[in-house]
């Protein structure tokens, strides 16, 4: 059995359950396309009693008598199968469950005002219900039939009808805009029949899980379970598991074509620490362009949508969701964006408190002092911090591990030197911990030692003080500085040597103060200084040397 599609001024998807008894033998074929009550005959039933039962009109049995030709209205064999047509059949209005309402939900009796739904409601015949964006609403109907509106979407109740004391089903509804999912008839009950209806095409479904869509005018048919028959302009296609059509207002539906095929969703990441949630996916066969459509809730019916995507690259990325526990199901899209087959991944949001951002010692930076200060900005509903510094990326040693009041900190021990990474989370008053900063790697390099002038030479010549030091260590120079005062400010004079030779202008007579440093090539840190005091010679008319080694302060 199948649904079928027509596009002839609206879509219908008409669904009926399959009969349990085969039609009367005989009855024309056309006749099937009316709901008919199948009515199989128990002993002791007449034409005459079955009227008085079920009929608006009891009188009308013999009409009964002819559609199924029985010889005898007082005597007929039991198990024979009887088709009453439902416009005969006493009927009653049924009703639609609201079995589930989240967002923003509003419906409306015909063209009266919009009302708010509400879970546990009952809708009328004529009602009209509709979602609003990251809302949902779970529609039952007495035969357990589920119509899961999504955000987006409204939908019309036209037909509700319970025949013969509801051994019977006629129900008709109308999808204008957005995104039904139904499972028909799940208890394969007998003579259920439902219909949905679109803009630009019609379909029979017949005990099955399908989905439609309404979207600029056309009209989306995705089967998963049974066949359904989707007819447009008077042509027909039976799409059957594991396959969609495409139906535009005025033209035949198009060949049924493979849906793509579940995202591969094995490599995505259980618990997600950072905001905005991004979840990349590799591409399935019969995606266009890597497009995909996603919906996150906290429940596996999915009756409470909280996010809904679509997106391309092959990336699904979400703002924001509290900390907790969530589903993501996720489609791919082919190139007439029917959505394909599901897949659903289970993952856990800890984002909360937000990590602060890390300020010093920035990515890569090079500190020279072994207890550097660490600083990082405020974090909201942070009440302290914990910081943490290792010489691995995974932070498997720690070299210290502190809680801090402040957004600052001193370590109390040094650092060895090498490269090293650092990290903070912010706690809450309640003791919460939060995700980690990314991780910042920095380098501890000291800065240079003092130099060694235990092997220095100092002489003066008429206009010049001379001094000899023994070659600076690899990537480093001197720099050489004369001052009047123990604490080298200001500066008189001041030189740099990469080869240790240093020529300065000779100081006037006196006590002076020589300052020597060695300064790292690479970032031009500077050393401590050696200082030594020099006393210098007043001038005379020749040259003379001082070799005599340099006594240290």
């Amino acid at each position: 059995m199948y649904k079928r599609i027509a596009a002839a001024g609206l879509l219908s998807l008409a669904i009926a359950a399959p009969a349990q008894t085969p039609p009367a033998a005989g009855l024309p074929d056309k006749a099937s396309a009316v709901p008919a009550w199948l009515y199989s005959v128990r002993p002791g039933d007449t034409l005459i009693s079955l009227g008085q039962r079920h009929l608006i009109d009891p009188q009308r049995w013999d009409v009964v008598q002819k559609l199924n030709r029985i010889a005898d209205p007082h005597r007929i064999p039991p198990g024979t199968v009887l088709r009453i047509p439902a416009s005969m059949l006493r009927s009653s209005p049924g009703q639609a469950l609201l079995k589930t309402v989240h967002g923003s939900v509003r419906w409306r009796e015909a063209e009266g005002s919009w009302k708010t739904a509400a879970t546990g409601q009952t809708l009328p015949v004529g009602a009209e219900l509709r979602t609003e964006a990251l809302a949902s609403a779970t529609l039952e109907l007495a035969n357990g039939t589920q119509l899961r509106v999504h955000p987006g979407s409204t939908l019309v109740l036209d037909t509700l009808s319970l025949y013969a004391n509801g051994l019977m089903a006629d129900t008709r509804v109308r999808l204008l805009q957005g995104q039904t999912e139904i499972t028909d008839n799940p208890g394969r009950r007998a003579q259920q029949n439902l219909r949905v209806l679109t803009p630009s095409a019609q379909a029979v479904v017949r005990g099955t899980i399908f989905r439609v869509g309404v979207e600029d005018g056309q009209t989306r048919e995705e089967t998963l379970e049974g066949s359904v028959g989707v007819d447009a302009t008077g042509k027909t296609v039976v799409v059957g598991p594991g396959f969609g059509t495409l139906a535009r207002a005025g033209e035949a539906p198009m060949p049924p074509r493979a849906l793509p095929a579940a995202p591969n969703v094995s490599a995505l990441p259980a618990r997600l620490e950072q905001l905005p949630l991004r979840f990349s996916l590799p591409s399935a066969r019969g995606e266009q362009g890597g497009v995909l459509w996603g919906q996150v809730s906290q429940d596996s019916s999915f009756d409470a949508i909280l996010a809904e995507r679509t997106s391309g690259a092959g990336v699904l990325s979400f703002a924001d969701l509290p900390n907790g526990r969530y589903i993501l199901r996720v489609r791919s899209l082919d190139a007439l964006g029917l959505q394909g087959l599901e897949a659903r991944h289970t993952f856990t949001v800890a984002a909360r408190p937000f990590a602060p951002a890390l300020q010093a010692p920035g990515r890569s930076a090079t500190v020279r002092s072994p207890r550097p200060a660490l600083r990082w900005t405020s974090a909201v509903d942070a009440a302290r911090y914990r910081v943490q510094a290792s010489t691995s990326e995974n932070f498997a040693q720690l070299l210290l591990d502190q809680p801090v009041a402040q957004t600052e900190w001193l370590p109390t021990d040094d650092l060895p030197e090498g490269k090293l990474h650092w990290r903070v989370a912010s706690i809450t008053a309640q003791g919460e911990q939060g995700p980690w900063s990314a991780a910042a790697p920095f380098s501890y390099k000291p800065a240079p030692g003092q130099p060694d002038l235990g092997q220095a030479a100092l002489r003066y010549e008429a206009d010049a003080l001379l001094l000899e030091l023994p070659a600076p260590p690899q990537d480093h120079h001197y720099r050489v500085s004369v001052s009047a005062t123990a604490g080298m400010a200001p500066e008189d004079q001041q030189q740099d040597s990469s080869d240790g030779k240093v020529r300065l202008p000779r100081p006037s007579g006196g006590a002076h103060y020589l300052g020597v440093r060695l300064v790292d090539n690479q970032d031009g840190t500077a050393g401590p200084p050696m200082l030594q005091k020099i006393d210098v010679p007043s001038r005379h008319p020749y040259m003379w040397m001082l070799g005599l080694p340099l006594l240290l302060l």
